[in-house]
């Protein structure tokens, strides 16, 4: 990531989430592509300007305790190295040094401080992206998600490699794989996992093929209205929440 940003919504825990407020704050954050440049000047190509957004507040307080447990580890490599008169380990962990927050950009990731909404990704293998493929990923899920929760209490976002399916947490009662389950349940065509390289519920465990057991920990999805490849992320069933 180039550049990472928090997004501070007015009136703290005691604010109410709603998009508004969301799209207010995001708002404070537009910027002219040409600040953006690499270190030598040059422009990135408009094809690698995606934003990511974390889909749930962050606790702040967690993030900066495993900053600085993270720091106090590598000063303690350090100073491992020094009394071993290592100078290869000294060199190695005195650039590692200045760049132990960057560490805090994955924390904002992984230390959620409350969760509103749970997400489901759908990756659609790359040999199978065709517009009637997404056509149909994108029926099963919106009639799963209207079964299961209703209609305003889940927000459908296309990507590039399949979809991101937000759900609001209060309404979720049951185990989130029954809703991986009820996807394909209502997919037109039987097959339609033959498509699918993974659907998984983020922010829970899960089995990864090869068998061993995986955590996800929080859902880092593209921005919508974004550029993603050669596409933009959207929110597909806008519709619901009029």
């Amino acid at each position: 990531m180039m550049r990472e940003e928090l997004i501070r919504c007015k009136g703290g825990l005691k604010q109410e989430w709603n998009f508004d407020i969301y799209r207010q704050a995001f708002y404070a954050y537009n910027c002219d592509k040409r600040s953006l440049l690499t270190p030598a000047g040059v422009p990135y190509p408009e094809h690698a300007m995606v934003v990511y957004s974390v889909v749930n507040p962050t606790n702040e307080i967690d993030c900066i305790e495993d900053t600085f447990k993270h720091y106090n580890k590598e000063r303690k490599n350090l100073t491992a190295a020094i009394l071993r008169g290592s100078k290869p380990g000294i060199q190695d962990h005195l650039v590692k040094m200045p760049k132990v927050f960057e560490h805090m950009k994955s924390c904002h990731a992984s230390h959620t401080s409350r969760r509103i909404w749970l997400d489901f990704d759908m990756d659609i293998k790359k040999e199978c992206r065709t517009p009637e493929v997404f056509e149909e990923a994108y029926t099963a899920l919106h009639s799963a998600g209207k079964k299961l929760f209703g209609l305003g209490n889940f927000a459908i976002v296309k990507t590039s490699g399949g979809y991101h399916t937000l759900v609001r947490k209060e309404c979720l009662t049951f185990n989130p794989n029954n809703f991986l389950k009820e996807v394909y349940e209502e997919a037109d065509k039987p097959n339609l996992s033959d498509y699918v390289d993974e659907f998984v519920a983020n922010d829970s465990s899960h089995k990864s093929k090869d068998g061993n057991n995986i955590i996800k920990r929080s859902a880092l999805i593209p921005t919508p209205g974004c550029r993603q490849y050669d596409s933009y992320p959207v929110v597909v069933n806008k519709e619901d929440f009029d």
